[in-house]
């Protein structure tokens, strides 16, 4: 995977830093210190960022965008394991206890990802009892996120997994109501585990029920509330 290297346009030297809840306690001063060596990476839609024969000992942190993590099954369908946005970190990291285990990692669309090695990691980020700490809470709601997928695909019919996923995709806009999803039905299938067909189906059902309006290229959130409780 070749990563597109951006130069750190911001005077304060941590731009790619200033977003992430594992960052949140540090000054600017000590962002700027770890900034300058999590070096930002451009992420154009549909690119892969990591694969199982990736072997370099790194840490992602995304500073925009999503990247969609997911595992392939043996019957070729892929498994969406979390979707992670802005101020997550992922990677094959032992010394975090961060491991991909054959996950995939696909950038959803354009983005900007943050990368630090292993060495950076012990001597930055562990040596900082607030940043470590922040890590760990980061990375048990990872594993509760992932269980709760992986349960879905198990226990939820194709409406209440595509329900979830938008709630999980919904970002407020400025005054206050989710933001578009810029999302395709093929798109959607991945994360949800189905097939196109399958999706474009749930999505009628959903805005049968007022809950989203489909657009070409993306889906409008109507009532975030009521679409959270289709799928609980």
């Amino acid at each position: 995977m070749k990563l597109s290297h951006r130069r750190d346009p911001a005077p304060e030297g941590h731009w790619c830093l200033s977003e992430v809840a594992v960052f949140r306690d540090l000054s600017q001063v000590e962002m700027k210190a770890i900034g300058s060596q999590a070096p930002a990476h451009s992420l154009r839609a549909g690119q892969i960022v990591y694969s199982p024969a990736t072997r370099a000992q790194t840490l992602y942190i995304v500073k925009r965008g999503r990247v969609r993590l997911f595992r392939v099954a043996e019957d070729g369908r892929t498994i969406t394991t979390a979707i992670a946005g802005p101020g997550t970190i992922f990677g094959e990291m032992r010394v975090l206890g961060l491991r991909m285990n054959g996950t995939w990692a696909e950038a959803m669309g354009p983005g900007m990802l943050c990368l630090m090695s292993d060495a950076d990691v012990r001597r930055l980020l562990l040596s900082d009892p607030r940043v470590a700490t922040r890590i760990v809470e980061q990375l048990g709601q990872r594993l509760a996120d992932c269980e709760q997928r992986l349960t879905d695909v198990m226990s939820k019919n194709v409406t209440e997994r595509t329900a979830a996923t938008l709630c999980a995709l919904a970002d407020p806009a400025g005054d206050g109501r989710p933001a578009p999803i810029k999302l395709t039905h093929e798109q959607l299938a991945r994360l949800t585990g189905t097939t196109r067909e399958r999706t474009t189906k749930a999505l009628g059902e959903l805005a049968d029920m007022g809950l989203v309006r489909l657009r070409r290229g993306s889906v409008v959130v109507l009532d975030l509330d009521d679409l959270r409780r289709t799928h609980h």
